[in-house]
Protein backbone atom coordinates (compact mmCIF):
# COMPACT_ATOMS: atom_id res chain seq x y z
CA UNK A 1 0.00 0.00 0.00
CA UNK A 2 0.99 3.65 -0.97
CA UNK A 3 0.31 6.12 1.18
CA UNK A 4 0.97 9.37 2.48
CA UNK A 5 3.86 9.73 5.54
CA UNK A 6 2.97 10.84 8.71
CA UNK A 7 5.11 11.83 11.93
CA UNK A 8 4.56 8.26 12.97
CA UNK A 9 6.87 6.76 9.88
CA UNK A 10 9.51 8.97 10.82
CA UNK A 11 11.62 6.97 13.10
CA UNK A 12 11.64 3.82 10.27
CA UNK A 13 12.40 6.65 7.24
CA UNK A 14 15.26 7.11 9.07
CA UNK A 15 16.31 3.74 9.34
CA UNK A 16 15.51 3.00 5.92
CA UNK A 17 17.38 6.02 4.34
CA UNK A 18 20.37 5.01 6.54
CA UNK A 19 20.50 1.26 5.39
CA UNK A 20 20.65 2.89 1.74
CA UNK A 21 23.50 5.09 2.33
CA UNK A 22 25.07 2.64 3.80
CA UNK A 23 24.63 0.82 0.93
CA UNK A 24 25.64 3.70 -1.69
CA UNK A 25 29.11 4.46 -3.68
CA UNK A 26 28.58 7.99 -3.10
CA UNK A 27 26.92 8.60 0.23
CA UNK A 28 29.75 7.99 3.44
CA UNK A 29 27.47 9.47 6.47
CA UNK A 30 25.37 9.32 8.93
CA UNK A 31 21.88 10.13 8.66
CA UNK A 32 21.79 12.92 11.56
CA UNK A 33 18.27 11.71 12.56
CA UNK A 34 17.16 15.66 13.93
CA UNK A 35 17.84 16.70 10.74
CA UNK A 36 16.13 13.58 8.39
CA UNK A 37 13.30 14.49 11.04
CA UNK A 38 13.25 18.11 10.25
CA UNK A 39 13.21 17.45 6.66
CA UNK A 40 10.68 14.95 7.22
CA UNK A 41 8.06 16.83 9.04
CA UNK A 42 8.33 19.54 6.03
CA UNK A 43 7.77 16.97 3.28
CA UNK A 44 4.47 16.07 5.30
CA UNK A 45 3.88 20.12 5.75
CA UNK A 46 4.80 21.93 3.05
CA UNK A 47 3.00 22.06 0.10
CA UNK A 48 5.65 21.87 -2.57
CA UNK A 49 6.80 19.13 -0.70
CA UNK A 50 5.33 15.24 -0.53
CA UNK A 51 6.11 12.16 1.41
CA UNK A 52 4.88 8.74 0.16
CA UNK A 53 5.32 5.74 2.40
CA UNK A 54 5.29 2.10 1.12
CA UNK A 55 4.19 -0.47 3.57
CA UNK A 56 3.54 -3.92 3.68
CA UNK A 57 2.12 -6.08 6.47
CA UNK A 58 2.14 -3.10 8.34
CA UNK A 59 5.82 -1.58 8.03
CA UNK A 60 6.88 1.33 6.30
CA UNK A 61 9.22 -0.97 3.67
CA UNK A 62 10.33 2.46 1.28
CA UNK A 63 9.70 6.17 0.90
CA UNK A 64 10.12 8.79 -1.67
CA UNK A 65 10.50 12.42 -0.85
CA UNK A 66 8.98 14.84 -3.43
CA UNK A 67 10.02 18.24 -4.34
CA UNK A 68 8.26 20.78 -6.88
CA UNK A 69 9.30 24.68 -7.67
CA UNK A 70 9.49 26.93 -9.83
CA UNK A 71 12.03 27.12 -12.93
CA UNK A 72 14.85 29.81 -12.23
CA UNK A 73 14.44 30.78 -15.35
CA UNK A 74 10.56 30.82 -16.15
CA UNK A 75 6.99 30.45 -14.65
CA UNK A 76 6.54 27.10 -14.64
CA UNK A 77 6.99 24.48 -12.51
CA UNK A 78 9.40 20.81 -12.21
CA UNK A 79 9.12 18.18 -9.83
CA UNK A 80 12.16 15.72 -8.43
CA UNK A 81 12.76 13.53 -5.73
CA UNK A 82 14.92 14.54 -2.31
CA UNK A 83 15.22 10.69 -1.71
CA UNK A 84 13.68 8.05 -3.44
CA UNK A 85 14.42 4.74 -1.03
CA UNK A 86 13.34 0.84 -0.64
CA UNK A 87 14.56 -1.70 1.01
CA UNK A 88 16.00 -4.69 -1.25
CA UNK A 89 13.65 -7.10 0.07
CA UNK A 90 10.67 -4.78 -1.11
CA UNK A 91 12.02 -3.56 -4.38
CA UNK A 92 8.86 -4.27 -6.02
CA UNK A 93 7.11 -1.48 -3.69
CA UNK A 94 9.26 1.33 -6.06
CA UNK A 95 7.13 1.08 -8.80
CA UNK A 96 4.26 1.71 -6.61
CA UNK A 97 6.19 4.64 -5.39
CA UNK A 98 7.03 6.06 -8.71
CA UNK A 99 3.65 5.77 -9.71
CA UNK A 100 2.38 7.77 -6.52
CA UNK A 101 4.65 10.85 -7.36
CA UNK A 102 3.27 10.87 -11.00
CA UNK A 103 0.07 11.01 -9.70
CA UNK A 104 1.08 13.69 -7.28
CA UNK A 105 2.66 15.76 -10.15
CA UNK A 106 -0.44 15.43 -12.86
CA UNK A 107 -2.73 16.56 -10.32
CA UNK A 108 -0.84 19.84 -9.88
CA UNK A 109 -0.31 20.37 -13.70
CA UNK A 110 3.24 19.58 -13.33
CA UNK A 111 4.76 18.33 -16.78
CA UNK A 112 8.62 18.70 -16.13
CA UNK A 113 9.53 15.28 -14.15
CA UNK A 114 13.50 15.24 -12.94
CA UNK A 115 14.77 12.56 -11.16
CA UNK A 116 18.57 11.00 -10.26
CA UNK A 117 20.10 7.88 -8.92
CA UNK A 118 22.57 9.52 -6.74
CA UNK A 119 23.46 6.65 -4.60
CA UNK A 120 25.00 4.24 -7.54
CA UNK A 121 23.38 1.26 -6.71
CA UNK A 122 21.44 1.00 -10.01
CA UNK A 123 24.04 -1.01 -11.83
CA UNK A 124 21.61 -3.72 -13.46
CA UNK A 125 19.56 -0.45 -14.76
CA UNK A 126 16.57 -1.76 -12.93
CA UNK A 127 15.75 1.95 -11.86
CA UNK A 128 16.55 3.39 -15.05
CA UNK A 129 14.47 1.22 -16.84
CA UNK A 130 11.23 1.38 -14.25
CA UNK A 131 11.76 5.22 -15.34
CA UNK A 132 11.67 4.57 -18.91
CA UNK A 133 8.61 2.50 -18.91
CA UNK A 134 7.30 5.71 -16.75
CA UNK A 135 7.74 8.01 -19.88
CA UNK A 136 11.29 9.86 -18.41
CA UNK A 137 14.39 9.77 -20.82
CA UNK A 138 17.97 9.24 -19.30
CA UNK A 139 19.60 12.95 -20.32
CA UNK A 140 23.22 13.57 -19.04
CA UNK A 141 24.36 11.82 -15.90
CA UNK A 142 25.40 12.67 -12.09
CA UNK A 143 29.39 13.09 -11.54
CA UNK A 144 30.15 12.45 -8.25
CA UNK A 145 32.78 12.16 -6.02
CA UNK A 146 32.47 7.58 -4.86
CA UNK A 147 33.50 7.02 -0.95
CA UNK A 148 36.75 5.40 -0.34
CA UNK A 149 36.17 1.57 0.44
CA UNK A 150 38.33 0.69 3.13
Amino acid sequence: MIRNGTHSDIPDIIKIGQQVIDRSKTYDATVDPAKGAYMLRRAITDRKMALFVAEKAGQCVGFFIAMKDEHWFAKSYYATDIAFCVLPEHADQGVWLLRRFIRWCKADGIKQIQLGLSTGLDESGRTGKLYEAHGLTLVGGIYATVKQVV
